[in-house]
This record gives structure tokens, sequence and C-alpha cells, in this order.
């Protein structure tokens, strides 16, 4: 975490970083700051870590700081330790450095227990690598690797171990101060790229909009109708879920999309039901999809149905309001009392299933809840 006191004219505000936009918007407007752009605020001071304090007294921009931040969070292991002893070693004092430095801990190798030669050479090969052979037990090989860095000077013995700086590791710059490189920080469903005019920005959907806001402003767009879009990676299983969020995405662009997202990124999203439902309804965009997504449990779909019988079948077995004695289920009509609920609750058959909606929330209601409804021209 990373907590600043960011001033702006004679008001201040504590700001604890990552945040969400919601939380760096209510932050400005608690400072009056709501319309500066870019983010460039004072740090008057700098609360936590005490090993970016020289952060203190200047202007940062609050956007990187939240992408440093978020960086941080992830750290694993022993890269909070490498990442500050680099720091120090490299003199790096502006935030875009801190950031490069998070996606370069491998050229940092730190040996936290020397007691043992052997450990010295698996750890540092480990860090620079990333990984190591499972099965490769030769430990007097490492432990000649190890003698040798021992035996260089090249480590410095610091608080937190024996620290190195590999020199044939180059240090890549992968954020030049305009777009933030690729980062997932969060769970997400589905990874953009957004480019324009040569510089690229990625999206991680679902987003708060004013991301994605951001994200085109760094860009320099004038409009979203001119940022190309490209897919990246999702986390979607379902390929013809994949092939229509594409769709989305192409024709009516990144804001319905992440709309989408949004309203179908829960654990319990039946997203097979979902299918099923958009193609009962009918659902010809983005906003609709998000619209039955929100309203799913409306809709009963009785799979391989082939008749009204079987759905007669299947709601005298499931509703207890429509409950048949077991006696008299011979002289009783399924097939009517299907075609009668299909005609009562506007059920269809589709794609080999029977869709209904029970509920008093008529589709109409439920396909342009957030929209005027017109009829014959005439606005309702």
């Amino acid at each position: 975490m990373i907590k600043l006191k960011i001033k702006y004219g004679n008001s201040q505000t504590v700001l604890r970083f990552p945040c969400t936009e919601k939380e760096m918007s209510a932050a400005l407007g608690r400072i009056h700051a709501e319309n500066i752009t870019p983010l460039e605020l004072y740090a008057a001071e700098v609360a936590f870590p005490e090993e970016l304090s020289f952060l203190q007294d200047r202007f940062v921009d609050l956007d990187e700081v939240n992408f440093l931040a978020k960086r941080m969070y992830s750290f694993f292991g022993d890269e909070e330790y490498r990442f500050y002893e680099a720091l120090k070693s490299e003199g790096f004092d502006t935030v875009p450095d801190l950031i490069n430095l998070s996606f370069n801990l491998n050229r940092y190798p730190l040996i936290q227990d020397i007691s043992d030669m052997g450990k010295i050479g698996r750890e540092y090969l480990l860090a620079v690598n990333g990984c190591l052979p499972a099965d490769d037990a030769d430990d007097l090989k490492y432990a000649a690797f190890g003698r040798k860095l021992i035996q260089s000077g090249n480590g410095v013995f610091t608080e937190h171990g024996l620290f190195f700086v590999d020199e044939d590791t180059p240090f890549e710059r992968v954020y030049d101060g305009q777009s933030f490189p690729p980062y997932v920080y969060e769970p997400m469903l589905c990874f953009l790229r957004a480019e324009y005019h040569g510089r690229t920005e990625y999206l991680y959907l679902p987003c708060e909009d004013e991301a994605i806001d951001k994200a085109f402003a760094r860009l320099g767009a004038p409009t979203p109708d001119v940022v190309e879009l490209s897919w990246e990676d999702h986390c979607i299983e379902s390929e013809k879920w994949v092939e229509r969020f594409k769709e989305i995405a192409s024709e009516e662009g990144a804001y319905e999309l992440n709309r989408l997202a949004a309203a179908v990124n829960s654990a319990d999203m039946d997203m097979e039901k979902l299918w099923a439902v958009a193609e009962y309804a009918e659902a010809e965009d983005a906003g609709q999809l998000a619209r039955l997504a929100k309203n799913i449990d409306c809709f009963t779909v009785i799979e391989n149905a082939a008749n009204y019988s079987d759905v007669g079948r299947y709601v005298v077995d499931h509703n207890d309001c429509y409950a048949v004695p077991p006696e008299l289920e011979d002289y009783f009509d399924f097939s009517a009392f299907g075609a009668h609920i299909a005609e009562e609750y506007y059920g269809k058959f589709v794609g080999g299933n029977f869709i209904y909606n029970d509920t008093d929330t008529s589709l109409l209601d439920i396909l342009y809840q957030d929209e005027p409804m017109t009829i014959s021209g005439m606005q309702m």
C-alpha cells in the first residue's frame, strides 16, 4: 500500500493506493481538484512506505502512483525486499522509474540464506531466470556457481540478505511515461488492446467507465469511436460467447462491452442459460444482453422440451401451485396445460428448449427498462 497526503490549493486529503476510480474521484472532490488534467498533484506527505519518502514535497501523477501501488500490492515472496534494495542501488527517484523497476526484479537477486553455497547458486539463478528444472538435483553445479558469486565481490550485504545486480540481464523500460504496460491486477473477463495514432493502452473488463475514459485520454483520442480495439485474452469458457463479445467490441465499442461484462461477471452467472434467454428474447445489443443478465432469474428454461406435453409435465413437477395428485395424472391434459403456460407467460420453443417468464416483469420492460419505449412512432 502507498499512503499519500495530497494537496491542492489550501486543501489536502489522504489517499491510499491502490484505489478505485471512484475512491480517487472522491478524494479529488474533497480538495476541489475534480477537473485537474493530468492528475499531477502535490504530495505533501508520504505516510507509507517510508522507502518512498523521496516523493514527498513534489508533484506526482496519481494514476502512475495507483499503477505502481497495484504492482507493489502483488509482490510475492522476497520481491518487496528486492524492489527496495534495487531502488537504493540504482538511485531511482521518479514514479515512472519505479514502475519500470517493478517489471525488472529478475535483474536483482537477493539471497537471504547464505549458509549453503548450493542454495546461493540456485536462489540466484531462480531469481534471474524465474524457474529451474524441477528434476535438476546437481547441487555441485549450483555450489560451484554460488562460490563464484561470493568470490566475485559483487554481492552487497543488506538487512534483507546478500543483494546482487545481474549485469547480464538488461533493464527494460516497459513504461514510457504515456501508456501503461499490460498488467492484470484483478480478475477480469476480457482483456483488450486499445490503439490510436501509434499509442497503446490496455482495458481489463469489467472496470469502472472512468478507467476507460482515462485510457482513451492517455491515447489522445478525441472520441471513443476512433480508437481501434483488438482482443488480447479472456476468461470466458464458452467460445460462442467469446465471439459475441468480440462482435460487441467491434460494433458497439468498449463502453457497451464493459456494461455487459459487468452484468455477467459473477460466479453464479449461468452463461448457457443467458445464451438461451438471449435467443428467446431476440436481444439486439449489449445493453439488452446486460439487462437480461441482471434479470436472468425471471426466466425458466425447460431443457430438451420437445412439445407442450413436456412443458406441462415440467411445470406440474416443479411448481407447487400447479401440483396434480398422482391419482389424477392419467386424466390431466398436460399438453393443453403446456399450451396455456406458453400463452400466459409468453413461452417459446428455442434451440431445443422451452423458455418462459412467469414473473410480474414483462419481457419488454426488461429489454427496455433503461430506455423510453415507442409505439407507432410515439414515445411513451
